[in-house]
């Protein structure tokens, strides 16, 4: 280590030496595949640095994502208690209520129209059905919901009754037509009762988009992490590869270790700028 006594001019010695790099950089560079893997290098690690801001954003995104699902789930006092999404719960009650089409075409087919006005008013029979499972499991309180239930019930007697009369005009046997009519009945009840489940542990729509923009930041996160990682790795085999021909260099052009020490740091520097 040098004494204070030694040390003349500091800053102008720092120059000369960094004068000295630079030159000996340019140098260096003046190679052309020297110059391309500079140039490659940087352009790596400036994509480096923007992949980590944006990994990072989406991350951020993403919980600010969860965050508003969560605030809308307890505002609608959905929080530990639904756990089917909206997509897939609105799909099992269709589904549920798709069931008992032909069940309630029969009903239709007692107003003695022909085909196409018969499957329209099972369509709005289906609807009806759609219609009174969805009240039920949105008033959850209250004298809509006694009101929903009330005419839901009426609705599945009047259906049974309609049913009833099809059968009983079409077979001429009234027991028979009361016990397929009650089945039928039993059915559609059934169906309608499963749907109301299934929807009384549907997240509502706005809990489940939340969710969804939160699932999809996360997996944009997790692909940029996965980019930046194999970024990250090629860079720095190419930084590796360049410092080992700036070392090469390095023995060409100076003659002592601490020059070529201070040449290296300096390369060095410039990679890591």
């Amino acid at each position: 280590m040098q004494s204070i006594e030694r040390i003349d001019a500091p800053a102008h010695r720092e120059a000369a030496l960094s004068n000295g790099h630079i030159v000996t950089m340019r140098e260096f560079l003046a190679k052309p595949r020297v110059a391309r893997d500079f140039q490659d290098l940087k352009a790596d690690a400036q994509r480096l640095r923007a992949l980590g801001h944006e990994r990072e954003m989406l991350i951020d995104r993403a919980g600010e994502a969860e965050l508003e699902a969560g605030r809308r789930a307890r505002l609608n006092d959905e929080h530990r208690h639904h756990r089917l999404g909206f997509g897939l719960g609105v799909a099992l009650a269709t589904l549920f209520v798709a069931l008992d089409a032909l069940p309630a075409n029969l009903a239709a087919q007692t107003f003695g129209l022909d085909q196409l006005p018969t499957w329209g008013i099972t369509a709005v029979i289906v609807g009806a059905l759609g219609a009174g499972m969805w009240a039920v499991t949105h008033y959850k309180a209250g004298w809509r919901r006694g009101v929903t239930i009330a005419a839901l019930a009426l609705g599945l007697l009047a259906i049974g009754a309609l049913r009833f009369w099809f059968l009983w005009v079409t077979a001429g046997d009234a027991l028979s037509a009361v016990l397929e009519a009650a089945a039928l009945t039993v059915f559609t009840t059934m169906m309608v009762w499963l749907g109301v489940l299934v929807l009384s542990f549907t997240k509502s729509r706005q809990v489940s988009v939340a969710e969804r923009e939160a699932r999809m930041f996360r997996r944009r996160a997790e692909r940029k992490a996965g980019q930046e990682k194999t970024l990250a790795q090629r860079l720095d085999a190419a930084r590796t590869e360049f410092f080992a021909d700036a070392q090469l260099f390095s023995f060409r052009q100076f003659q002592n270790d601490a020059a070529r020490n201070q040449f290296l740091e300096y390369v060095q520097a410039e990679l890591d700028r």
